[in-house]
């Protein structure tokens, strides 16, 4: 059984100190036996391997929402790291404040991001530009993703690699901006509906 789960496992990413401690915690929940496969067995095909994997995959859902949670956290639990020439103790507040606001650090801790929600599209778009203008005269530039009903921005610095004073400044005024343009809560925020444009 052990080279079927070698197979089919994701890259590596880097494991945070939440999803190690849930697996530390939850250890008793693995199989307590795998089953092996007889060295016959690869005669014979697919269906015997997915039968296999089915009966092994079938005892881990105990484990799987604790490990989604862990990955849904990942992004709060990161270390901010510093682009070199920052104080410290200064961003560690300004970083503190955004993330009462909602923001949090990206996987690498390098960086903020937020997604912001509008009832329209006009109103996102809006809300781009507004960013995008300041970012000109700053020029400092965020990733922008834009939806439907939401924008996603992301702010770090590039050279010096790392989380600057520049992003958290840049990020307090998005959320300025998106009070201006009339951002929602997530369900309120205009989506996709089948048969409308």
């Amino acid at each position: 059984m052990d080279h079927v789960s070698r197979a089919i496992q994701q890259p590596r990413a880097v494991v945070t100190r939440l999803q190690r401690y849930c697996f530390r915690r939850n250890y008793h929940l693995r199989p307590s036996s795998s089953r092996v496969i007889p060295p016959s067995s690869h005669r014979l095909g697919q269906p015997r391997l997915a039968a296999t994997f089915n009966t092994f995959t079938s005892n881990l859902p105990k484990i799987a929402p604790l490990y989604r949670i862990a990955l849904r956290h990942a992004s709060t639990m990161a270390d901010p790291q510093f682009a070199e020439g920052t104080n410290p103790e200064q961003a560690r507040q300004g970083l503190q404040s955004l993330q009462e606001q909602g923001w949090v650090l990206d996987e690498d801790g390098q960086g903020v991001k937020k997604t912001y929600y509008f009832k329209s599209y006009f109103k996102a778009v809006s809300f781009v530009n507004v960013v995008a203008s300041q970012s000109s005269t700053k020029k400092h530039h965020p990733t922008m993703t834009v939806r439907i009903g939401s924008v996603d921005i992301h702010w770090t610095t590039h050279h010096p690699r790392g989380l600057s004073e520049k992003d958290l400044e840049m990020a307090q005024h998005c959320d300025e901006a998106a009070e201006l343009m009339g951002s929602v809560e997530q369900g309120q925020g205009k989506k996709c509906a089948p048969g409308r444009d």
